[in-house]
């Protein structure tokens, strides 16, 4: 028989522990440090989202005050006109290298983008949809769920990055969630806490495969690795059956698009990893430690991934920018492996509309600007 002293302490550590659980829901539904785009297996869109991050690590490359917002869409970029189907209309879809956290209000790769376009074409309107560690899965419920509504005249989605190595996401499962426990989902669906937890452990699991922003990379003084010819073998060997899931991903994103009347355009992932030397810094990008891979086997990891999406481009018949083959391999364009800096972005945007501008002329031509 348990003593009423016992009883009694169990019963306070019960009490504690549930007061301590309901206070943390309370505080996170007035204010959540953490905001996801994700609440389960749903995407929630932030909307008229602002922050301001204080950039100490990449002074040079990024700006040291970082403004980042989100319009009452829940996208980065302007506002919608209210003409909206008047304007040429283009969302960008992606994951992190979309969304551009770390790249001021103004400097994005799809503001660059907007300006060039608006050089050469009439009433464009660019939105920025990137969420960061979001997947094709992800593209496919933000296009069920938000875009196919909104009925742009174009999609650009720059995909691959999220893609690689996806275990935990089967082709049969159309929830974006990185846990088959429903009672975890619907917990999520009704807790802050519980979605906040599952989002920052879902963040972990991320940054495990190096596909999130990594704001503390560093390109000088890494140990080289090397792998064995077997252990790069097993690895590209075992990537087939989830390159024929990702096509399938691809091909649906075609057709949401496509029955609802907007145009896809696919866009290459690139990335600083290689089998080069960075020019700035000298290093062997070959070598340099990924996870727990390194920059040559990511690239080649990479390079499946982009070459499924031309090929499902080119299968489907729609327009695609090889971006991964056109944007340098340099450290003067990337702050990490994968996330363009000031620069890169520039870079990115320039290349882009150098592509889109000709495709759109010939789409639209009623947007077209007189020589």
């Amino acid at each position: 028989m348990l003593s009423l002293k016992l009883k009694r302490r169990i019963l306070y550590v019960l009490y504690l522990f549930a007061f301590t659980l309901i206070a943390a829901e309370i505080l996170l539904r007035i204010y959540n440090p953490f905001p996801s785009s994700l609440a389960g297996d749903k995407i929630t869109l932030n909307r008229g989202y602002n922050k301001v991050f204080i950039n100490k690590v990449f002074p040079k490359v990024l700006d040291e005050k970082i403004i980042y917002k989100r319009n009452s869409m829940g996208f980065r970029g302007p506002e919608p006109p209210a003409d909206f189907k008047d304007h040429l209309t283009i969302i960008a879809v992606g994951g992190s290298t979309t969304e551009c956290m770390y790249v001021s209000e103004g400097k994005t790769w799809e503001d660059h983008l907007q300006q060039r376009l608006n050089n050469h074409l009439n009433k464009v309107w660019v939105n920025n949809a990137g969420f960061e560690g979001h997947s094709t899965f992800g593209h496919i419920i933000l296009l069920r769920d938000y875009v196919t509504g909104l009925r742009p005249n174009v999609c650009l989605f720059l995909v691959g990055s999220n893609d690689i190595d996806r275990r935990d996401l089967p082709p049969n499962d159309q929830n974006f969630t990185k846990t088959n426990r429903k009672w975890v989902l619907f917990l999520a669906r009704h807790s802050q806490l519980v979605n906040t937890l599952l989002n920052l452990w879902r963040n972990h699991l991320a940054r495990e495969k190096n596909v999130t922003n990594n704001i503390n990379f560093s390109l000088p003084d890494q140990p080289a690795r090397k792998l064995s010819d077997s252990a790069i073998y097993f690895k590209l060997s075992s990537q087939p059956p989830l390159l024929k899931a990702y096509q399938q991903r691809l091909n649906e994103l075609i057709h949401l698009c496509r029955s609802n009347g907007i145009e896809p355009v696919f866009v290459t992932q690139p990335s600083l990893m290689g089998n080069t030397i960075d020019s700035i810094s000298g290093v062997d990008l070959s070598t340099f430690p990924i996870g727990n891979i390194n920059g040559g086997l990511f690239w080649q990891l990479l390079e499946l991934y982009n070459k499924e999406t031309k090929k499902s481009a080119k299968e489907s018949g729609i327009f695609f920018i090889d971006l991964a083959h056109e944007l340098p391999k340099s450290s003067a364009y990337f702050y990490d492996a994968i996330h363009y800096n000031n620069e890169g972005s520039i870079k990115v945007g320039e290349i882009i509309s150098g592509k889109l501008i000709p495709w759109l002329k010939q789409r639209f031509p009623q947007y077209a600007k007189g020589d």
